[in-house]
C-alpha cells in the first residue's frame, strides 16, 4: 500500500472510532438522566409525534423504538402510557443494554406545549445494522420539525418541515 492509502485508511478508522465513542457517550449520558413526569398535553404531543414517525417510516407494531426526549430517557410512567396507546417503545438507554431497538427517535419539545400551538423536533435513526455489527453508524431516516395545534381539545398536525 502507498503512504496515501495507509493515511486514508487510518483517518477512516479514526473517524469510525470517534463516531462510535460519541454515540456511546451520548447513550451513557441519556442512561443517567430520566425525564420527569409530563402533563397531559405533553403526553398527547409526544404520542402524536411518535405515531406519525411510525407511519412515516412504515414501522410495524413489532418494531421496537427507543425514545429520547430532550436528551433524557422517558420515565417509566410515560413509557407505560405510550405502550397503552399502541406504541412499541422503550427508553433510549435500553438500546445500549440489549441492542433490542431497531429504531431510535430523538425528540426535542418546545417549552410551550400547554399552549394551543407547539413545535417538536424529531430525528429518527435505523440502528439494525449497528446491532448486527454490519455497520458502525446508524442510518438517519428522517429529521425535521412538527408543528402542532390544539383545536377543540385535540392535537393535530399543522405541518412537518424536514431539516436541511
Amino acid at each position: 500500500m502507498t503512504g496515501t492509502t495507509t493515511h486514508c485508511n487510518l483517518l477512516g478508522s479514526l473517524t469510525t472510532i470517534l463516531v462510535l465513542l460519541t454515540c456511546f457517550a451520548l447513550s451513557a449520558d441519556t442512561a443517567e438522566k430520566s425525564s420527569s413526569a409530563y402533563n397531559a398535553d405533553e403526553v398527547e404531543v409526544i404520542s402524536f409525534v411518535l405515531a406519525s414517525e411510525v407511519r412515516a417510516n412504515n414501522w410495524t407494531k413489532d418494531d421496537l423504538v427507543c425514545v429520547s426526549i430532550d436528551d433524557k430517557d422517558p420515565d417509566k410512567k410515560l413509557v407505560k402510557t405510550l405502550r397503552e396507546r399502541g406504541l412499541n417503545v422503550c427508553k433510549a438507554s435500553d438500546w445500549q443494554k440489549h441492542l433490542s431497538c431497531g429504531f431510535q427517535v430523538y425528540m426535542r419539545l418546545n417549552s410551550d406545549v400547554p399552549s394551543q400551538r407547539t413545535r417538536v423536533h424529531a430525528a429518527t435513526a435505523d440502528v439494525r445494522e449497528v446491532n448486527s455489527g454490519v455497520a458502525h453508524v446508524a442510518v438517519r431516516l428522517r429529521d425535521g420539525e412538527y408543528s402542532l395545534r390544539k383545536t377543540e381539545g385535540k392535537w393535530t398536525l399543522a405541518d412537518y418541515t424536514p431539516s436541511k
